[in-house]
């Protein structure tokens, strides 16, 4: 019982780290702040929302998976795979600046949250119950 209280507190976390950005879908504002990049025109607001908006998702389905052990292994994997895709492209894509650093790193801390949540529950993880 410890152990699955470990793991949905873990999938909580790495959940609520996916949905902050879905902030930005209501106010750019936001988004401006944390990625300090200038979002001008209607085409990058779009771009910018619709990105909220799908880490909202994303970190939703890490929040619904702690409740709902069978859909564990979906969310954890494809919100691990948006956590190393950004930090991919933080390292591949040249210098950052520091906001946007900042939020590559806290994508690697997502990453550590759901590898801690592996080694805590394994087969929750890997398989349904």
């Amino acid at each position: 019982m410890r152990r699955e209280r470990i793991a949905q507190a873990l999938l909580v976390l790495a959940g609520l780290i996916n949905i902050a950005p879905s902030l930005g879908a209501l106010s750019l504002d936001l988004s401006r702040a944390a990625y300090g990049v200038g979002i001008a025109g209607p085409d990058m607001e779009a771009l910018f929302r619709h990105r909220a908006v799908l880490l909202g998702l994303l970190g939703a389905t890490l929040v619904v998976s702690a409740f709902r052990p069978r859909l564990r292994a979906v969310a954890v994997t494809v919100n691990a795979v948006s956590f190393g895709v950004f930090v991919l492209c933080g390292l591949i894509g040249g210098p950052l600046n520091a906001e946007l650093t900042r939020v590559v790193w806290i994508d690697v801390v997502g990453l550590a949250v759901l590898a801690a949540l592996a080694g805590a529950q394994p087969q929750r993880v890997v398989h349904d119950p």
